[in-house]
C-alpha cells in the first residue's frame, strides 16, 4: 500500500496543544525508527518473558557472530561494519539488562514500519508469537513493543516526543482499590504531559486544577459505586510538568531508574540539569 510508518493514538488519548509540524516527515527527515511520548516502568511481564528473551539473545546473536566473522578480503570492509554494529548492539543489551523494566507507553507511538517486518525485529517478533505468552501470561503490546525497540534500535533512532502536550489516564475501577493500594476513582496507570514550550504555568496550574477535580468526581465512581467524592486521592500527584499516576512520574524524574537511559534522549543543556524533574 505504499505506507512507510504507522502512528497509534487510542481513543481515550488527547493531544491538548497544536503540533505545528508534519510528525512523520520529522521521522523520516532525521531517521527515527520509533517515538514514544511518555516513559513508564512495566513490572507486568509475565513468567518466561525474560528467559525467552534471553533464550532469543544467545540463539540469534551467537549465529549472527559466527557468520560474521567468515571473512575474505573482498567483504574485509563489510566484515568490519558488522563487527562495529554487533559491538554496539552488544552495548545496547548490557544496557537492557541494567533494567528492563523500563518502557515506552504505546498509547501514543509512531514506528517505522519496514523496522517490524524485516530481521532481526520480524525474527524475534515470530520467536514472541510461537511463545503463546501473549495468550499465557500478561505479555501485552507495551512490553513487547519496548523490549524490542530498546534491544534492536540504536537510541539515536528513537525519538521522545515533548513538544505537545498529552494525555492518557487510566482510573482505578475496583472498589476499594487496584493493585500498589491505588484506591477506587484515583488515577492507576498514565496521566497529563506538559509539552515543553506549551501553556504559561498560571494556564498549567489550572488545567491540573481541573484534571484533580475529573478525578475527585468521577461519574463511575461517584453515581454508580456509590463512593464519596475523594478529595485526597494520594496518587494523584501534580508538578509542573506532569499529573496523573505514579507509573510516568517515577520515571520523569532525575534520581529514579528510567533516567540514565532516557537522557539519551536529551540534549546537552537539559541533560545538564540539574532540576529533579525531566522536562516532559
Amino acid at each position: 500500500l505504499g505506507y512507510t510508518h504507522v502512528l497509534r493514538l487510542d481513543d481515550d488519548s488527547y493531544i491538548h496543544s497544536r503540533i505545528r509540524y508534519n510528525l512523520f516527515d520529522y521521522m523520516r527527515d532525521n531517521r527515527k525508527v520509533y517515538a514514544f511520548r511518555q516513559p513508564v516502568i512495566e513490572e507486568g511481564v509475565g513468567d518466561g518473558w525474560d528467559e525467552l528473551v534471553d533464550d532469543f539473545l544467545d540463539g540469534y546473536y551467537s549465529y549472527s557472530s559466527n557468520n560474521n566473522n567468515k571473512t575474505d578480503d573482498d567483504t574485509t570492509t563489510t566484515n568490519v561494519t558488522k563487527i562495529l554494529q554487533q559491538q554496539q548492539q552488544q552495548m545496547r543489551i548490557k544496557d537492557f539488562k541494567k533494567d528492563r523494566r523500563i518502557s515506552f507507553y504505546n498509547n501514543f507511538f509512531i514506528a517505522d514500519i519496514s523496522f517490524f517486518t524485516k530481521p532481526p525485529a520480524s525474527t524475534f517478533l515470530n520467536v514472541i508469537d510461537q511463545s503463546n505468552l501473549i495468550y499465557t501470561q500478561r505479555t501485552g503490546d507495551l512490553v513487547i513493543h519496548s523490549t524490542v525497540v530498546r534491544l534492536l534500535v540504536p537510541p539515536d533512532q528513537i525519538h521522545w516526543f515533548r513538544d505537545f502536550s498529552y494525555e492518557h489516564m487510566t482510573l482505578c475501577r475496583t472498589n476499594p482499590q487496584c493493585g500498589f493500594g491505588v484506591l477506587n476513582g484515583c488515577p492507576q496507570n498514565g496521566g497529563l504531559s506538559r509539552g515543553v514550550g506549551t501553556y504559561t504555568d498560571e494556564e498549567w496550574s489550572a488545567i491540573t486544577l481541573d484534571v484533580k477535580r475529573k478525578v475527585q468526581y468521577d461519574d463511575y465512581k461517584v453515581m454508580v459505586m456509590g463512593d464519596e467524592p475523594d478529595r485526597n486521592c494520594l496518587w494523584m500527584i501534580r508538578f509542573k510538568t506532569y499529573v496523573g499516576a505514579r507509573d510516568v512520574m517515577e520515571c520523569l524524574k532525575r534520581t529514579k531508574r528510567c533516567y540514565p537511559y532516557l537522557k539519551h534522549f536529551l540534549d546537552d543543556d537539559e541533560a545538564a540539569e540539574t532540576g529533579t524533574m525531566i522536562p516532559s
